[in-house]
């Protein structure tokens, strides 16, 4: 596959990117109420983009079928691994967030539930 393919997810993923380092506030800069809520908007907009280009996603044969749900695994792994790690150390800290937890909790059932349900399916 050439990169010109992928030009559209490299720029979503790239505007993702950079709304969340701006939302870090990364040079303790007060943001404005105003700068905020459209930081918010823009990135709501960006990801519901991005979702619609994985969900848009074709594979062309075996290989590129391959080739994604590699990727796929991949991005849980790394995922899951992360907010792991993110536990982990709020466990150490003694102040777990609850949204980590959550959303392990969601990533973790959502896995297991869909391919029990793609098994039993076929």
């Amino acid at each position: 596959m050439k990169l010109r393919t992928y030009t559209n997810e490299i720029a979503v993923t790239a505007i993702l990117v950079i709304l969340l380092v701006v939302a870090l506030n990364p040079t303790d800069l007060l943001m404005p109420t105003s700068v905020n809520a459209m930081l918010i908007i823009g990135f709501i907009l960006a990801f519901f983009v991005f979702l619609a280009l994985l969900w848009k996603e074709t594979a062309k044969d075996e290989r590129d079928n391959l080739h994604i749900l590699s990727a796929g695994r991949v991005s849980f792994f790394v995922g899951t691994s992360l907010l792991t790690t993110g536990i982990v150390y709020q466990m150490l800290m003694h102040s777990i967030d609850l949204w980590l937890v959550i959303t392990l909790i969601s990533m973790i059932t959502a896995k297991i539930v869909t391919r029990v349900f793609i098994d039993l399916r076929m």
